[in-house]
């Protein structure tokens, strides 16, 4: 099966590095992302866990333009559907200030993580 989707958008969120309950890493928040024949935008919701959680919190900030490949994943908790995409790779595209370059960045890919994100419970999470 595939589950694949790539976004390119500005993150329209202020980015917070949270830690679940075994201390991984995750980070949510969401991408605008236009759309094609007019002015409106989408705001998919998007979720980074371990080491891609940390260089994105660490490197980006609101307004900064990603490339985004990413799973959907739709989960139920106190009986509401939540639906959202974990982030699998990342790629800085630009920044909101062109003086504020990026420099020599290793990002890592979600296989490079030590992080499942499928083996915890919704109750792990701290969002």
């Amino acid at each position: 099966m595939i589950n694949t989707t790539t976004f390119i958008g500005r993150i329209s969120t202020d980015l917070e590095l949270k830690k679940t309950n075994q201390e991984k890493s995750c980070c949510g928040f969401q991408l605008a992302v236009q759309r094609t024949h007019n002015d409106d935008a989408d705001f998919p919701p998007m979720v980074a866990y371990g080491k891609l959680a940390d260089v994105l919190c660490a490197y980006a900030k609101k307004g900064d333009l990603l490339g985004v490949r990413a799973r959907y994943r739709s989960k139920i908790k106190n009986e509401k559907k939540y639906h959202e995409f974990v982030v699998d790779e990342i790629q800085f595209l630009e920044r909101r200030n062109p003086k504020e370059a990026y420099e020599d960045i290793e990002i890592p890919q979600s296989s490079d993580t030590d992080f499942n994100p499928d083996s915890y419970s919704d109750d792990d999470l701290p969002f």
